[in-house]
Formats: C-alpha cells, sequence, structure tokens
C-alpha cells in the first residue's frame, strides 16, 4: 500500500503566477515572466508539476497524481515538492494565498 505525499497545509492555496507563461517543449516547460522578462526552464517531474498546478489542482493533488505517474517515494517526493514550491515562490512564478 502507497503512502500519499502531503504537503505541510501551512503552505496555502498556490497557483501560477497570472504573469508568467508556459509552454512545453517536448520533455521541458518553459516559463516566462512578463514583468521581470526571465525566463525559466523546467524538465522532468518539475515539468509536470507544473502542468498539473496549472489545471488549478492543490499541491497535495499534484502529489497524488505524481504517485500514480511516477515510480517516487512519497516522503521525497513530498520534500521535493516543497523545495520546488519554495523556489517557484522566491521567483515569484506562482502565488500562495495563505
Amino acid at each position: 500500500m502507497q503512502t500519499k505525499a502531503k504537503i505541510p497545509q501551512s503552505i496555502g492555496d498556490v497557483k501560477p503566477n497570472p504573469n508568467v507563461i508556459s509552454r512545453r517543449l517536448g520533455d521541458e516547460i518553459v516559463l516566462f515572466h512578463l514583468e521581470t522578462d526571465r525566463f525559466y526552464e523546467l524538465n522532468g517531474s518539475a515539468a509536470r508539476f507544473w502542468e498539473l498546478l496549472s489545471t488549478e489542482a492543490s499541491p497535495n493533488q499534484v502529489c497524488e497524481q505524481m504517485l500514480e505517474e511516477f515510480a517516487v517515494d512519497p516522503r521525497q517526493l513530498a520534500g521535493e515538492t516543497k523545495t520546488l514550491i519554495d523556489s517557484l515562490h522566491r521567483e515569484d512564478l506562482i502565488t500562495i494565498d495563505e
């Protein structure tokens, strides 16, 4: 039986920043922040995380879907998701409503 990856509830509602546009290019997703004129590249599971987050799924729903798609330990996924969310937030690529 697989344990679900849980993101700490204190994260709040996470959504892509409306000032960020994205485009899939092969296995990667390229993000462009309209206000900072900066490009970002997400590959692999980070690209899939962005796609799922863009469907207005919560981080926990994204993790549940990713557990179905990737062979990964739930605790590892939870930790990597938290790190990714922190990084995306630091670059103003997502908004977090607490």
